[in-house]
């Protein structure tokens, strides 16, 4: 499609009329055979004659020239790019020299050099109104292959189905002594142990828009209906949604952003938490990355004030790249605060240290691990239980996925819980197991 309607019509204007080049090829046969193929357009002849001369003429601009449009014919905008820079180099006014690197630039997906070179043509008071034409369109063009290429969505839809053993996170016990009181009460149903089957469905979005090589927005998005067999009044709907500003820098990358989940039980909206957060990324070396983050937010609680809370929190983590395993060792602190002082005894101070990895088996299989210690430490006496709650929790995953192609791909994950409270009401011990099918778009 090239040789039949670009060249034809564009070679009129600038090699047969292209003073210079007549010049510059006037009295050299092997040159005015090339300029003769090409002003025919017997491209595939004169890449021929083109490769036989290289050797002798490369870089010379009028050589340079007719090898670039050649090249550009026979789909080898690579070799042509580096022709028509050549060109441009050694001669800038030739102004169709630099048209034609843009167009190099186009074909090889280059449209941010495509963008330039046009926008250098169209401010040149010496470029005529038919090059300025061309080089409008070609602008255009490009910047609207660029405004796609620069915006990327993937999207998953997920069904899962499994067993969770403690959907409440309930206690074992059966009765529970109140020191306020000096009584045993026995528990209800709603505070002991429940297990259950589940269905979950979720829509899952990500993507990144790119503005400079050094800054992107990238957002996500997700939303799940977790719906238990028997025990309904436990079903929930929650979401999670995340924006961040990144910038890269030559000491490291920075990203600010905004998230906000919102969680129903129900049917009935329990609690949103939102939340300002801040990164640091570090490329230590080729196989080291270092990463810290700083998180401002607030949780209200829709059904009780006494669990809203502020909340901040700090973490960092380093990261190892071996091979196809990558390992992930991370230490993070938070503090939440009960925004009223009478609710003192919900606020608590978390730290959390975790290990994780992640094992690209082969192109079909990917392998996740983590397992993680918390310790949680609150801050007022518990006004039933006259003492502070002080948790310790153990937290284990693992995950198995199969990459059946681009599209579905399957997974097996399990999880497991054990926490242990100096108030038994608040230990408990949890496990989930569920199979998922992805289907990815």
């Amino acid at each position: 499609m090239i040789k039949k309607t670009l060249f034809p019509l564009f070679l009129s204007l600038c090699c047969i009329s292209h003073g210079a080049l007549a010049d510059t090829t006037k009295g050299d046969s092997n040159l005015n055979k090339l300029k003769k193929e090409v002003s025919e357009s017997a491209f595939d002849s004169a890449w021929l004659t083109a490769q036989t001369l290289k050797d002798e003429y490369l870089g010379d601009p009028a050589f340079d020239f007719l090898y670039g449009v050649t090249a550009l014919a026979n789909d080898q905008a690579e070799y042509a790019v580096f022709a028509f820079e050549r060109v441009t180099a050694n001669r800038p006014e030739w102004l169709d020299a630099q048209y034609l690197l843009a167009k190099a630039n186009y074909k090889i997906a280059n449209y941010q050099g495509a963008i330039t070179t046009s926008q250098l043509l169209l401010s040149n008071p010496k470029t005529s109104e038919k090059l300025k034409e061309s080089a409008n369109t070609l602008l255009n063009l490009s910047q609207s292959k660029l405004d796609k290429q620069s915006f990327y969505l993937s999207q998953r839809v997920s069904l899962s189905l499994g067993h969770d053993s403690n959907i409440n996170s309930g206690t074992t016990e059966d009765n529970i002594f109140i020191p306020s009181t000096g009584d045993t009460f026995l528990l209800n149903d709603e505070s002991k142990e429940v297990s259950d089957n589940y269905g979950a469905l979720s829509y899952q979005a990500s993507g990144s828009k790119i503005f400079s090589q050094v800054s992107k927005i990238i957002f996500s998005g997700k939303g799940t209906v977790h719906n238990f067999q028997d025990e309904s009044q436990y079903n929930r709907m929650f979401a999670d949604l995340a924006f961040q500003y990144q910038h890269s820098f030559d000491f490291g990358r920075i990203s600010v952003g905004l998230k906000f989940t919102p969680l129903w039980l129900d049917d009935e909206l329990y609690r949103t938490r939102t939340t300002l957060t801040t990164n640091f990324e570090k490329q230590l070396t080729s196989k080291w990355l270092m990463t810290t983050g700083l998180n401002i937010g607030k949780t209200n609680n829709k059904i009780s004030d006494a669990l809203n809370t502020d909340n901040v929190s700090v973490s960092l983590a380093a990261h190892y790249f071996s091979n196809n395993v990558k390992h992930s060792l991370g230490l993070s602190y938070s503090d939440e605060k009960s925004d009223q002082d009478i609710y003192d005894y919900n606020s608590q101070k978390i730290a959390t240290v975790s290990y994780s990895n992640l094992w690209l088996i082969n192109n079909a299989w990917i392998a996740s691990g983590m397992i993680a210690f918390q310790e949680k430490k609150y801050q007022e006496s518990h006004p039933f239980f006259l003492e502070q709650r002080d948790d310790d929790m153990w937290l284990a995953s693992a995950s198995l996925q199969y990459n059946q192609s681009k599209r579905w791909s399957y997974n097996l994950n399990i999880n497991a819980q054990d926490k242990d409270s100096n108030l038994s009401l608040f230990s408990y011990q949890r496990s989930d197991i569920s199979l998922t099918a992805n289907m990815n778009f």
